[in-house]
């Protein structure tokens, strides 16, 4: 399990553990490795995550191996599948190089909307058809 930041924040204070945290060898997050984890934490195993977000069953499992690194919408279909916290999903976004959520956009207003709603998906595809915005199923641009 990673450490958190305020965990870090503090080994840093300290001259030995700062130097002995700044000496070892840092490994980057990558998008498998916390999908995974929260995959874990949610515990849900990859057929249940990938039959929630109707994808592949090669695509998701090369996700996970971290052989491909999943588009922003199916992210965000995984965070609505687990009903993520907004923060958690910056995060997947983020160690999946994808964008950030942005309130100013509409769809990604509505998408926040409803991460904070605890919205399922298809409360989150019937939103996004409302008004109208791209579906989280069509094709990236």
């Amino acid at each position: 399990m990673l450490e958190t930041t305020s965990k870090l924040f503090n080994r840093l204070r300290n001259r030995e553990s700062g130097e002995a945290f700044l000496n070892q060898e840092q490994t980057a997050p990558t998008c498998a490795r916390v999908l995974r984890e929260i995959l874990t934490n949610a515990r849900m195993l990859a057929p249940e995550w990938i039959a929630s977000i109707n994808i592949s069953k090669s695509y998701g499992y090369q996700v996970l191996r971290g052989e491909r690194t999943p588009g922003r919408d199916i992210i965000l279909r995984t965070a609505l599948a687990l009903q993520l916290s907004l923060k958690e999903t910056q995060r997947l976004l983020a160690v999946g190089d994808c964008g950030a959520l942005y309130p100013k956009v509409r769809r990604d207003a509505a998408v926040i909307f409803a991460l904070n709603q605890k919205m399922t998906l298809l409360e989150t595809e019937d939103l996004l058809s409302s008004l109208p915005e791209r579906s989280l199923f069509g094709k990236e641009i």
